[in-house]
């Protein structure tokens, strides 16, 4: 595939900037830097996931809990999704929100533009690892479906975290569980319905030996923005990288020579996700 061809594949079939993801608070939609807070704890910290209409955003946060068993035990920090709504401006009505059971932990949610489906990272019980990468659809009045999970098409052993959802049916997601670059690495997958293809890694032009988070592009400025802590005593920071046509090429490293990466996602036989419900432990 040439360098125009592969530009054309990221602005249709990925994410418009104008969409929902890496968003701030205030319903200003940023197109040049990633966003979200570093935590001593976690590490890289997304911020809220909004929908297009800029009324509903979705988080998550972590508390510490008393774990189900043990009188003695120590707190155990749990993760938890919210949902708030912009009403005059304002974000109110803050909710959380039970996409898992009890005790166990729910985080990173990232909700399609349209606020039909919220993506989540979940290490409740079923999961084929660690943290697993869930759905769950949401209804006219926000209510939420069964918690569904993605399978071994993007599940693995290890953890699978920071799903973002472009373009409605572009997932990327961070995984520790394949043969990668080293530390967590970016993962494509096409879901559509209740299908998805298989994960593809977007390559040693966006991954490194370090951990990769998350990607942003930006299909104006034909470039994407990936978080790393690839920087000097493994600072987290965000990299730029450049893709078709850009002035930048000289100056960043070119994604674009990774055609078939991309291209494979977008072209491989799709599979349907398991369905996997929870039930609330008494």
């Amino acid at each position: 595939m040439t360098r125009s061809i592969i530009y054309s594949l990221l602005v249709s079939g990925t994410m418009l900037v104008s969409q929902t993801t890496f968003a701030q608070a205030n319903e200003k939609i940023i197109n040049d830097t990633m966003n979200g807070s570093v935590s001593t704890i976690d590490g890289y910290v997304p911020n809220m996931s909004i929908t297009e209409d800029g009324k509903t955003a979705y988080f998550s946060k972590g508390t510490y809990e008393k774990p189900l068993y043990g009188v003695f035990s120590k707190k155990e920090l749990v993760y938890h999704v919210y949902r708030a709504e912009n009403i005059n401006g304002e974000w109110t009505n803050v909710t959380q929100l039970d996409v898992c059971p009890r005790y166990y932990s729910a985080k990173h949610p990232t909700v399609t533009s349209d606020g039909s489906r919220l993506f989540f990272a979940s290490n409740m019980k079923g999961t084929f690892g660690k943290y697993d990468i869930y759905v769950a659809d949401i209804a006219a009045d926000g209510s939420l479906g069964v918690s569904k999970n993605l399978g071994p098409k993007v599940n693995t052993k290890e953890d699978e975290l920071y799903p973002s959802i472009y373009n409605e049916t572009l997932l990327f997601f961070a995984s520790e569980g394949r043969d990668g670059y080293g530390g967590l690495d970016l993962y494509a997958s096409q879901v559509v319905n209740n299908t998805l293809t298989t994960s593809v890694n977007l390559g040693g032009h966006i991954n490194s030996n370090s951990d990769e988070y998350a990607i942003q592009l930006s299909p104006e400025k034909k470039l994407g923005f990936v978080v790393s802590n690839r920087g000097f005593n493994n600072t987290i920071s965000q990299y730029t990288v450049a893709y078709g046509r850009s002035k930048n090429q000289d100056q960043y490293n070119d994604v674009a020579k990774n055609d078939e990466e991309l291209e494979t996602v977008m072209n491989n036989e799709a599979y349907e996700y398991v369905g996997t419900s929870f039930q609330d432990e008494e």
